[in-house]
């Protein structure tokens, strides 16, 4: 956990509580790191797999699969913006949609109680 002998024994239990629950977050911080990093991994193998041995066996008809020309873009900033408007936007057509299905509903019910 990062703490040497002599800090171990001056420590109180609450202490060291705190710092073995810090150790098992930054262990938890690298697990998903790693994992994630693994999955990219997988990503560019399965791109090369489809760029040599599908296109070996895809038909004359098929569309050629090719490696990408760039690393792919991690997570940046720019992506979490461009999802969060996306969300904005989701979440503004389905207001309009729920806004005018209510008007429909209410004019009709005026319809019909006259």
């Amino acid at each position: 956990m990062g703490v040497d002998i002599r800090s171990f024994w001056s420590l109180t239990p609450h202490s060291l509580a705190l710092i073995a629950e810090g150790y098992k977050l930054s262990l938890n911080r690298q697990l998903d790191y790693d994992n994630h990093m693994a999955y990219i991994q997988g990503a560019y193998v399965a791109d090369a797999l489809m760029a040599t041995v599908g296109n070996m066996f895809a038909g004359k008809t098929s569309k050629k699969h090719e490696y990408p020309d760039k690393p792919y873009v991690l997570n940046t900033e720019e992506q979490r913006e461009t999802e969060a408007e996306r969300q904005r936007k989701l979440l503004a057509s389905q207001l309009t949609l729920a806004m005018h299905n209510f008007n429909r509903s209410k004019s009709k019910e005026e319809g019909q109680s006259k």
